[in-house]
């Protein structure tokens, strides 16, 4: 456990290395620091921290720099995080009550925006159900002996299969077969279509409903196990542009990861449960990937029907205060939208 003063002496140097990306001298901090202190004292100060590898000097006659251990210090004992101001919050309201009542285009907006109060990458992924339930079906005529089969998912989403008929049917028999399908299904998930037993509810389905109800059930099983969610990426330029993004291969590395997709799986194995909001510094991260940078990410939406991850990634010398502040903000924001779009929809099941 730290003193307080060696505690302080590290908040300081964190602030101030956030601000410049410069390493921090004793002789600066100790002109920072609220209460009076000498040079010497910071010096001490400084030589406890680099024992216990809160900091390390990347030169013996430079100043220090925090360690992950020194980001994690002052991360935890931020006193209080401060919230937007008034000013930005109406901002961005605004920019939200200007958006179509879409779910795609609210993630996008969200993406720009938190990317902005960050100065780093946002990454927000549309908010999609973990078990996927119907809202209805609809059968399309091509020919006698084919039709285009469309499922319309709760969260707004939509599936589609070509079936080949065994038997020349018409477009007022399929939407005799789909209407019986949604009366039955509508509200239902994949388990639960699966599992209905013949003729419960209703009588026993014929051939064709059978046929539907199959090829249904399939669509919603790919649809359970849909590996890459929709999402927005907004403020790469804003990263690419960190001081510690001009060393080494960084840039091109994490632009390939964001090509490949290989970044968006890396954050979505580190979402916690719960709409908490998380932080990972540098080797905290379980993905190698993300080990050069910071992460700061939240769930949003409604658990169990409607849920999106709200990320951002900088190096591990970001504005900590500033970007949980704009994710705690943007992912309230964003819940009560999901709520109000999503909720309004789902009816019944």
């Amino acid at each position: 456990m730290l003193t307080q003063r060696a505690g302080s002496v590290l908040n300081i140097l964190v602030n101030e290395y956030i601000s410049t990306a410069n390493p921090v001298a004793s002789d600066e901090i100790a002109r920072l620091s609220p209460t009076k202190v000498s040079s010497a004292t910071v010096r001490n100060a400084m030589s406890l921290l680099t024992e216990e590898g809160y900091i390390s000097r990347p030169h013996v006659s430079a100043g220090a720099v925090p360690s992950d251990r020194g980001y994690r210090y002052y991360v935890e004992t931020l006193e209080e995080v401060p919230e937007l101001p008034d000013s930005v919050q109406r901002q961005i309201q605004q920019h939200f009550d200007r958006a179509d009542a879409d779910l795609a285009e609210l993630s996008r907006r969200c993406a720009l925006i938190l990317s902005r109060i960050a100065t780093n990458m946002a990454i927000v992924t549309v908010p999609r159900a973990r078990s996927p339930r119907l809202k209805h079906i609809q059968l399309v005529y091509l020919d006698e002996f084919s039709a285009l089969l469309i499922i319309v998912l709760q969260e707004a989403r939509l599936l589609r299969r070509l079936l080949t008929l065994g038997e020349p049917t018409d477009q007022d028999a399929l939407t005799q077969v789909a209407n019986l399908l949604n009366d039955r299904f509508s509200g239902r998930n994949r388990a639960e279509i699966e599992a209905a037993p013949p003729g419960v509810p209703g009588p026993e389905l014929g051939p064709l409903e059978e046929r539907v109800r199959q090829s249904a059930v399939s669509l919603l099983r790919e649809a359970d196990t849909y590996s890459t969610p929709e999402h927005y990426v907004d403020g790469l330029r804003w990263l690419l542009n960190q001081p510690e993004m001009s060393q080494g291969s960084q840039a091109r590395e994490l632009v390939e990861l964001l090509e490949e997709q290989v970044l968006l799986g890396s954050v979505l194995s580190e979402q916690p449960d719960g709409d908490d909001i998380a932080v990972y510094i540098g080797g905290e991260n379980s993905d190698e990937h993300l080990r050069p940078f910071g992460v700061i990410l939240c769930q949003y939406g409604i658990p169990q029907q409607a849920s999106g991850t709200i990320c951002v990634i900088g190096p591990t010398r970001m504005s900590y205060a500033d970007t949980i502040s704009g994710v705690g903000f943007l992912s309230s924001l964003m819940s009560r939208l999901v709520l109000d779009l999503y909720g309004g929809r789902t009816g019944g099941g």
